[in-house]
């Protein structure tokens, strides 16, 4: 698969990689929808960054390559693979650009089933 070259924001890409949920949660919406592995449900950011706090403590970052991404008048989104010390996830996010920051609204976390390269 190639690996986009495009605007996914860097903040957002440093914060995966140092598995820092507080920098992170700088970028989400007031609310957050998050589906991590089989669990999902619309959180408020203060709870949002708490579930990706603890996922960061069980799975430590290792590298985030953003695959595929795609951008429109209203919503962008962004495929990326997280390497951790346990697995490796697929993370989608959904985020529009204001003209401050981009604001993410949804982010799906699901582990990789196949085989690691």
């Amino acid at each position: 698969m190639a690996k986009a070259q495009g605007p996914f924001p860097n903040e957002i890409k440093k914060a995966f990689v140092s598995g820092d949920s507080k920098s992170l949660a700088l970028y989400f919406d007031r609310n957050v929808e998050i589906l991590l592995i089989d669990k999902g449900d619309v959180y408020s950011k203060a709870q949002a960054e708490l579930i990706i706090k603890n996922f960061f403590i069980n799975n430590a970052p290792k590298s985030f390559i953003v695959e595929s991404e795609n951008k429109d008048e209203t919503t962008n989104f962004a495929i990326a693979r997280l390497k951790t010390n346990k697995n490796d996830f697929r993370i989608y996010i959904a985020y529009r650009n204001n003209s401050q920051k981009p604001i993410v609204n949804q982010m799906v976390i699901s582990e990789v089933q196949e085989i690691n390269e």
